[in-house]
């Protein structure tokens, strides 16, 4: 065994847990392919595309609806039908290596980078994985051939910057992977001035070797990069966010705020505060800020983004994710989506969250295969993972949502959403005693449904009551959660052992404090059946639910960001 490779730290215990957890990825994607279920496929629509009963806007039991669904699933049809599988070739763009010595040679071959990659990303046809995963293999020394496995890529960018009488050069090669054979190659003067060019010139040299097609060009007048003084602080925020951490939300939303302070016209910085904030809705975070007025500003900022910046992807990816969540008519989302899309097919947030809202509306094999494409082009992100999981738990295959579910926990051990869903899964699977086994921390109340599976009945009410009495009490019961948590998880322990109209004042209590009151992939996903399947209680959920966009457009007026 030749010394230094992967499986060789990993005997030895020098590698690091997250990249051993990176010899999963490629066998992680095969069982999300491989465990998918087959749904029933509606004749109206291409081969593949689906309508399950049960999402927001799709047909429903005893509620129609139909039209509207039809409606959706032709535009799905149109923005998905003509994709395709496979990728005709993949690549990633390895950071930078700085030969001189100086700190701000750094931050413009960052800018170069990004440059580069927001290209890339639109190319169609081609796999680009994510900066963030490549980020995750710095400071590790690996081949290329490991590099590549690891990511799951058959070409690589490589760049070097070196001195040159007094600034500096950069040089890119394109590399083939297989033999190790340098397809193209050129240098440049590593200024601003010089970057869009040489942006421009690499991705069209890229795009003609590995024969892909070429989006259409960048909206002129874009702050990407190091042109804009709030750049540095746009960057640190995105790294912040790709934990998915309270304390990385936190973080962000401050990096983010402190770019657009640096450079008011900076449209990136607000997409990303606009992602932070809705991020911080779907994670439960108590960020100093209710789940309605959180939304208010994620809805405000994106908008922002696109006002300064009309063609950009990261925008309508913002909006159309915090729109999705606050349960936004499905029309006006996707369409978000689809122009996200257009803009820039390969970027993973985009996949992801489009996912949201095809599981939102009852299209599970899409929104499956959006998720495990969003892995697929950000192998080493527990984001990605955790989404596809929580999918999974929606679409109810349970085997997939703890599969990922646990890469996730692999990937990062600090986040606690992956862990509960990997419990609701287990626990919905048959497999309650397993689900005793996890650390469940605030999810107390999942806790207690495993403990009424497995007939421990009065340990289980015990908890419960604990928690109501916590929840009337007023106070916080977490430092770092909010309450909509706690209620969320009282609400589906009553559904689920049989006393569903109990759990109704819970739901809204939950939905008093968060757009994303009960996830709709917790709700849908076999915990609530006995509450859903009672009509009375179905309309009073719906009824909730349907005045909650309202009340977040009502928010973003009074928003200040």
């Amino acid at each position: 065994m030749p010394k230094g490779t992967i499986l060789q730290r990993f005997l030895d215990g020098t590698l690091l847990p997250w990249a051993a957890a990176a010899l999963v990825v490629a066998a992680g994607v095969w069982v999300a392919l491989t465990l998918r279920s087959a749904r029933q496929e509606d004749p109206s629509l291409p081969p593949g595309f689906t309508i399950t009963p049960g999402g927001d806007s799709g047909p429903r039991p005893g509620g129609g609806g139909e039209g509207e669904a039809g409606s959706l699933g032709a535009l799905i049809a149109a923005t998905l039908g003509g994709e395709g599988d496979a990728f005709a070739a993949s690549i990633a763009v390895l950071p930078f290596r700085n030969e001189t010595g100086a700190a701000p040679a750094d931050t413009l071959a960052n800018g170069l980078r990004d440059e580069l990659l927001a290209r890339l990303y639109g190319s169609r046809g081609l796999k680009v994985i994510s900066r963030q995963s490549v980020q995750e293999l710095e400071g590790l020394e690996l081949s290329i051939r490991e590099v590549a496995d690891t990511l799951g890529v058959d070409h690589l960018i490589l760049g070097r910057v070196y001195p040159y009488q007094a600034a500096a050069r950069v040089e890119v090669q394109l590399l083939a992977v297989e033999g190790e054979v340098v397809l193209w190659g050129n240098d440049y003067s590593l200024d601003p001035i010089n970057q869009m060019r040489a942006a421009e010139e690499i991705w069209d040299e890229v795009s003609t070797a590995l024969l892909v097609e070429r989006a259409g060009p960048l909206a002129q007048g874009r702050h990407r990069t190091t042109e804009s003084p709030g750049y540095v602080a746009y960057l640190a925020g995105s790294r912040l966010l790709n934990t998915r951490s309270r304390e990385g939300v936190l973080r962000a939303i401050d990096a983010f705020r402190t770019a657009i302070g640096r450079d008011s016209t900076l449209a990136l910085a607000y997409a990303g505060l606009s992602s932070a904030y809705a991020l911080s809705i779907t994670y439960r975070y108590d960020i100093g800020v209710d789940g309605y007025a959180a939304a208010g500003l994620a809805l405000k900022a994106a908008d922002q983004a696109l006002a300064l910046e009309p063609e950009l992807a990261e925008g309508y990816a913002a909006r159309g994710y915090i729109a999705s969540i606050a349960l936004a008519p499905a029309q006006r989302v996707h369409g978000d989506f689809a122009r996200a899309m257009e803009l820039q097919p390969n970027a993973p947030n985009v996949r992801a969250w489009y996912a949201n809202l095809l599981i939102r509306e009852g299209f599970y094999d899409q929104a499956l295969a959006e998720a495990e494409q969003a892995v697929e082009l950000d192998p080493l992100s527990p984001a990605r993972r955790t989404g596809l999981a929580y999918e999974a738990l929606r679409a109810r295959d349970y085997a997939l949502a703890v599969e990922q579910a646990r890469v996730a926990l692999t990937l990062e051990a600090d986040v606690l959403l992956p862990r509960s869903i990997e419990a609701m899964a287990l626990l919905l699977g048959d497999q309650a005693l397993d689900c005793l086994g996890l650390d469940m921390g605030p999810h107390a109340g999942i806790r207690a449904m495993c403990l009424h599976a497995v007939g421990r009945v009065e340990e289980a009410r015990s908890i419960v009551d604990s928690l109501r009495t916590g929840l009337w009490a007023g106070g916080p019961l977490h430092p770092e959660f909010t309450s909509v948590l706690q209620a969320g998880d009282v609400a589906a322990y009553l559904a689920w052992t049989g006393s569903p109209e109990r759990a109704m004042p819970w739901i809204h209590r939950a939905y008093a404090h968060s757009p994303s009151g009960i996830d709709p992939r917790v709700l849908e996903s076999g915990l609530f059946d006995g509450l859903l399947e009672n009509p009375q209680l179905r309309r009073a959920v719906e009824d909730i639910r349907t005045r909650i966009w309202a009340r977040v457009l009502r928010e973003e007026e009074e928003a200040r960001l």
